[in-house]
């Protein structure tokens, strides 16, 4: 599927509720590699950065040996925790139906790895509603991977929708319109964004309002 319009959305935040999962995961992983268990605030204010940024903050003191073996930890226990915990943010369904409806192409663009991204859409049920998903590659920023998006699907238009600074310096550096998530988890790092939205189906509209202003890449 190349060429048209796409909408593409980070995950953790943007759709997905991931504290619900991830919270419990590495607070459960903290207590059994013996490293201080963190509040709830610090583990969401990690959300979305790349692993090996995070996981030290996560998991201090642990050498690069233990620190994979937490990193492998977490992600047992968040697909332990997915089929019960897991939530969407509400009208994430319907959003991105009614964006399929009115012809946008959607992606998933994450800070995550591959099993993750799908195990989460799988879980929430939104895998098929997503077109291309791409996740993290070693090295590279959000916007590197934006880009390869990008390229792969020759997109004629494009929006990033997001609640990270991630997000907005990704679409920045594409030189695509960003819509900030302010539902999500970071959201003055969103506001000065092209278009601010409160909830998932209000995305649609500012997608709208976006394409009537002009959104050639």
């Amino acid at each position: 599927m190349s060429g048209g319009n796409w909408i593409v959305f980070d995950l953790d935040g943007t759709l997905n509720r991931t504290d619900l999962v991830s919270v419990a995961a590495h607070q459960q992983a903290q207590r059994e590699f013996g490293v201080p268990v963190r509040d709830a605030a610090f583990i969401i204010s990690t959300f979305g950065g790349m692993a090996w940024d995070t996981f030290p903050l996560l998991a201090p003191a642990l050498s690069d040996e233990e620190r994979m073996a937490y990193t492998r930890r977490v992600a047992e226990l968040e697909r332990e925790f997915l089929p019960e915990k897991g939530r969407h943010y509400d009208g994430c369904d319907r959003m991105l139906q009614t964006l399929h409806d009115q012809g946008w192409h959607t992606a998933v663009c994450s800070n995550a790895t591959v099993r993750y991204i799908n195990a989460v859409l799988c879980a929430l049920k939104l895998r098929p509603l997503i077109d291309e998903v791409r996740p993290l590659e070693e090295h590279m920023t959000k916007a590197g991977t934006l880009r390869l998006l990008l390229e792969k699907t020759c997109a004629e238009k494009a929006i990033m929708v997001g609640d990270r600074k991630y997000d907005k310096e990704a679409a920045r550096e594409n030189q695509i319109p960003f819509i900030g998530c302010l539902y999500g988890f970071a959201p003055d790092e969103v506001r000065d964004a092209d278009h601010t939205v409160e909830s998932p189906l209000d995305i649609v509209c500012a997608a709208e309002e976006l394409m009537s202003a002009g959104i050639d890449r």
